[in-house]
């Protein structure tokens, strides 16, 4: 049995526009001119490369739906239905979307350490992760197990990375924790809603926000907290981590006390590793 192909020209191509946007977002920032949406207050500014990114997060999204749409296997266990939107894959846009964030946002923090040599890491890393994360949610549709398992792991793993360069980038600004804490459940619920449901454990969009609007409550410690952005980071992901794993198991009935015990020694000994560490 021949097993269904992308159209790598496809996610090529996409790739290779992913690149162009990001590149044209940091020429934007290296130059003067460089519009920013000022709010007034306490509230942080937006500037127009902000808005490109969105813009590459919307391409992000079209593309993943012409790639999967291509696939031969029925799929109805992730489509959804989005306001006027009808029979879309609101799961699969995650993944595409906060990759091309989390490369901007995390990698731009070492630029004045690292100079130029960021610009050319950003866009190989951002562009290859790109490609793969295309590449596995095409796999994930396939019937056999012994395909779609190994997708699964690297959507998980990547999405995982993608969750601690955000956290981190977001720590690392030191906003008001009524900024810095909705950006954490905005991002984290995301994530709960599109790994669980990409690994076939349904979960709706309302309760992966509660989710994360839990794990948010942490921004209002760890802003209290003197510590490193990448410890607070892994503080952020090894909590991210516990929910996503307790909330897919309560998804499909087997959640136990046994489970429970496991997920909560696993977060307190990386939680505890980490305040070890930041002494």
């Amino acid at each position: 049995m021949q097993i269904p192909q992308p159209r790598y020209e496809q996610i090529v191509t996409m790739a290779f526009v992913h690149a162009i946007g990001l590149a044209v977002v940091f020429l934007m920032d290296s130059s003067p001119v460089n519009a920013r949406f000022v709010f007034g207050g306490d509230v942080p500014e937006i500037s127009l490369s902000w808005v490109i990114i969105g813009t590459l997060v919307a391409l992000a999204a079209i593309a993943t739906e012409w790639v999967c749409r291509t696939h031969p296997h029925p799929h109805a266990w992730i489509v959804r239905s989005v306001g006027p939107l009808r029979n879309v894959t609101p799961a699969l846009w995650v993944l595409p979307g906060l990759n091309i964030i989390a490369a901007y946002a995390f990698l731009k923090l070492f630029n004045p350490v690292l100079g130029s040599t960021v610009f050319l890491v950003t866009l190989v890393v951002s562009s290859g992760t790109l490609v793969v994360i295309l590449i596995a949610q095409y796999f994930n549709f396939h019937r056999q197990a012994e395909i779609h398992i190994p997708a699964q792991i690297v959507l998980h793993v990547i999405g995982y990375i993608i969750a601690f360069s955000i956290f981190s980038a977001i720590y690392y600004t030191r906003y008001r924790t009524l900024y810095s804490a909705t950006m954490v459940a905005l991002v984290a619920g995301a994530l709960i809603y599109a790994l669980l449901n990409l690994q076939r454990r349904p979960v709706s969009v309302g309760i992966a926000l509660i989710a994360g609007f839990g794990i948010a409550e942490l921004m209002w410690a760890l802003n209290y907290w003197q510590t490193t952005f990448l410890l607070a980071g892994v503080v952020l992901l090894a909590v991210l981590y516990v929910v996503i794993g307790i909330l897919g198991h309560a998804c499909i009935g087997q959640l136990n006390r046994r489970l429970i015990l496991e997920y909560g020694l696993v977060g307190s000994v990386m939680i505890g590793s980490v305040a070890f560490l930041s002494l």
